[in-house]
C-alpha cells in the first residue's frame, strides 16, 4: 500500500514526537494562551531538538493554534479533532485498499470455482460433486452459463414454473441466448397454463430459446456444452449435483434427447385442439404411473399438478374403464397394456 506525500508526512512527525512535545502540550493546555516566542524559548534545551521544531510540529499537527484574537498567541487545539482531520486521508486510503483486496478476493473466487469444475473432469477420476447450499448451486449454474460456447440444455419437471425463479434466470437466458449460444429447454405440459410461465417462454422464444413439453419421464437438469450438468439431488430440495464425468454425462444428455424427440413445441396461442390433447396426453402419463402403483401424491408431483386435479384424472380414468377401485383399475389398465387410449370427453 502506497501514500501519498502527505499522508507519510503526517504519519513520520507523529512517529517523531517525543516526550518534549508532551510537555509543551501540557504547558499550553494549562495556561490556555501562550505567547509563541516565549514558548520556544522555554522548552529549547542546550542539545537535541530545539523548541522551535517542537512547536513547528504540534502546530502542523493541529494540536497547538493561533489565537485568532491575539497574534503571536498560542492556544491548545483538541487532539480528537486533530486526530479526525489529519487521520481522515489515511484511513479513506485503508477503505479503499480494502475495497481492493475483496474485489480481488471475490474475481480470484471465480477462478477457483472454474479451477474445481474442471480439475475432476481432467484427472479422470470423481465427476460428482455434491451441492448442498442453493446459493452454491446458482453461483455454479451462473459460472457455467457464462461460460458455455455451444449449447445449453435444460428440462424443468414440475408444471408452472414459479414466478421469483423465472425472474431470477431472465438475466441469465438474455445473455447467453444474446451470445448466441443455443438453448433448449423441457417444460411439462401444465406449464402452459401458466399466464407467468407463457408470458416468459414468449419472450425468451423471441430471442432464440427453443421451449418444448412433455407429460412426464424427465429429469430437473442443466448441462452446458456437454462438459458439465447439473442435476436435481434426490430428497433435497434445495441442492443438486455438479456432473462432469464423461460417462454420466453422456447418459443425463442422451435421456434429455429421447425426451426431446417426443415432447411437442411450445404452442405459440391458445389452442382448443391443443388443450383436448395435452389432456389426453395427461391421462396416458397418469394410467402408466397408477400401473406401477405410484400413489396419487406421488402422481401429482411428478405431473406438475395440484392433488386434486391428480385425483379427478384418476377418477375419470376410473370410470372411462369401468373400475370400481384403484385395485380393480390397477388390474383392467394392466390387462389393457400400456397403450391404453383415454379419450377426452369431448371426442
Amino acid at each position: 500500500m502506497k501514500f501519498s506525500h502527505a499522508e507519510s508526512g503526517v504519519t513520520s512527525i507523529l512517529h517523531k514526537l517525543g516526550a518534549e512535545a508532551l510537555e509543551v502540550f501540557q504547558h499550553v493546555v494549562e495556561h490556555q494562551q501562550v505567547d509563541g516566542d516565549e514558548l520556544r524559548d522555554r522548552f529549547a534545551p542546550a542539545d537535541g531538538p530545539d523548541g522551535e521544531a517542537v512547536v513547528d510540529r504540534l502546530l502542523e499537527l493541529r494540536l497547538l493554534k493561533r489565537s485568532v484574537t491575539r497574534p503571536g498567541m498560542l492556544v491548545p487545539g483538541i487532539p480528537e479533532a486533530a486526530s479526525g482531520e489529519l487521520l481522515a486521508p489515511v484511513v479513506r486510503r485503508l477503505n479503499e485498499c480494502g475495497s481492493q483486496v475483496e474485489a480481488a478476493r471475490e474475481r480470484l473466487a471465480a477462478f477457483q470455482r472454474i479451477y474445481d469444475l474442471a480439475r475432476p473432469a481432467a484427472g479422470g477420476s470423481g465427476g460428482v460433486k455434491a451441492l448442498n447450499d442453493l446459493d452454491e448451486v446458482r453461483a455454479v449454474i451462473t459460472e457455467l452459463a457464462a461460460g458455455a460456447k455451444h449449447e445449453i440444455l435444460t428440462s424443468q419437471p414440475g408444471g408452472a414454473r414459479k414466478d421469483e425463479v423465472l425472474k431470477e434466470s431472465l438475466a441469465r437466458t438474455e445473455s447467453v441466448l444474446d451470445r448466441g449460444v443455443r438453448m433448449r429447454t423441457l417444460y411439462q405440459h401444465t406449464a402452459q397454463f401458466s399466464t407467468v410461465t407463457v408470458e416468459y417462454v414468449e419472450h425468451v422464444s423471441q430471442l432464440g430459446a427453443e421451449i418444448r413439453t412433455l407429460g412426464d419421464g424427465f429429469m430437473r437438469m442443466l448441462a452446458f456444452d456437454q462438459t458439465a450438468a447439473v442435476i436435481a439431488m434426490r430428497d433435497s430440495e434445495v441442492g443438486a449435483l455438479l456432473l462432469t464425468d464423461p460417462g454420466l454425462l453422456d447418459f443425463a444428455i442422451g435421456a434429455f434427447e429421447r425426451a426431446w424427440t417426443s415432447a411437442t413445441p411450445f404452442p405459440e396461442r391458445y389452442s382448443q385442439e391443443r388443450v383436448l390433447a395435452i389432456s389426453d396426453d395427461m391421462k396416458l402419463a397418469i394410467v402408466r404411473m397408477l400401473i406401477q402403483g405410484l400413489e396419487d401424491r406421488a402422481i401429482a408431483r411428478r405431473m406438475g399438478i395440484s392433488l386434486r386435479t391428480c385425483q379427478r384424472h384418476v377418477s375419470d380414468i376410473m370410470d372411462k374403464i369401468g373400475a370400481r377401485s384403484r385395485l380393480q383399475a390397477g388390474f383392467l389398465i394392466n390387462e389393457m397394456g400400456l397403450h391404453l387410449e383415454v379419450p377426452s370427453e369431448q371426442q
